[in-house]
């Protein structure tokens, strides 16, 4: 897709308005409060530019996967070498390290549109969890959330960039359509224009949950604040029988 490919340059001033600091802390409070201590390490998948990760390294060491190479590139010279990125497939990854954290934020997973890739993914998860371990995933838009079609326009400027983009949303069966159409005008270049969809799987809070708990996730879904609509969905990776003796 182009705003993880050719857009990735211009990701984060799509998104300047987004709260990372706020929810980064939020989310290790979130992590705190089901692993019964503080968080001293945290794996985030579907990184993307880094952003988030930037926030979390401030309280606990961090590493990253995701798939575009050239969001890596982005987080690559927001973080520096001191943050362990990786391109690899959220379903496929293989660090050898296990964490006390993982994360999957911003609807990442929403892009599993099968029930087996999700499967994998969390699977995935449980398995880069240590014992006792919590998994903090942002889901997609709940199907008894979705509001029918909608319309939006973003802006961003600043001396040198210009640029707007209109979102156009509607519903196709379990699927969800966003179009979004980017003009871009840069100081010494034409104005560019971009177009791209993104269809995600509306996925019940039920079916979801279920994935977690094959996986072997003690699992919940939180639907409140910033997570209302989406869900945030928390699973723990049991302690093993020799901790729990």
């Amino acid at each position: 897709m182009l705003l993880y490919s050719e857009l990735a340059e211009y990701y984060d001033r799509i998104y300047h308005s987004k709260e990372y600091r706020l929810e980064a802390r939020e989310l290790l409070r979130t992590a705190r409060r089901y692993l019964h201590r503080p968080p001293r390490t945290l794996l985030d998948v579907g990184c993307g530019t880094g952003h988030h990760l930037e926030e979390f390294a401030r309280h606990v060491d961090v590493a990253g996967v995701d798939r575009s190479s050239e969001m890596l590139r982005v987080a690559r010279s927001r973080l520096g070498a001191r943050v362990p990125l990786f391109r690899r497939d959220m379903r496929r990854f293989s660090l050898g390290v296990r964490f006390d954290v993982v994360t999957c934020l911003f609807s990442a997973i929403g892009y599993l549109k099968t029930r087996p890739d999700r499967d994998r993914a969390i699977s995935n998860f449980y398995r880069h969890l240590v014992p006792g371990g919590v998994a903090l995933v942002e889901g997609w838009v709940l199907p008894s959330r979705w509001r029918g079609t909608s319309v939006a326009l973003d802006t961003y400027e600043d001396p040198t960039t210009k640029l707007a983009r209109v979102a156009s949303a509607w519903r196709e069966g379990n699927e969800s359509v966003v179009e979004f159409q980017y003009l871009i005008g840069e100081r010494g270049k034409r104005i560019r224009h971009y177009a791209e969809q993104h269809r995600q799987e509306l996925v019940p809070a039920s079916e979801m949950l279920a994935s977690f708990r094959r996986a072997g996730f003690r699992a919940k879904i939180l639907v409140s604040g910033r997570y209302r609509d989406r869900g945030l969905y928390v699973g723990v990776r049991p302690p093993s029988q020799k901790e729990i003796a």
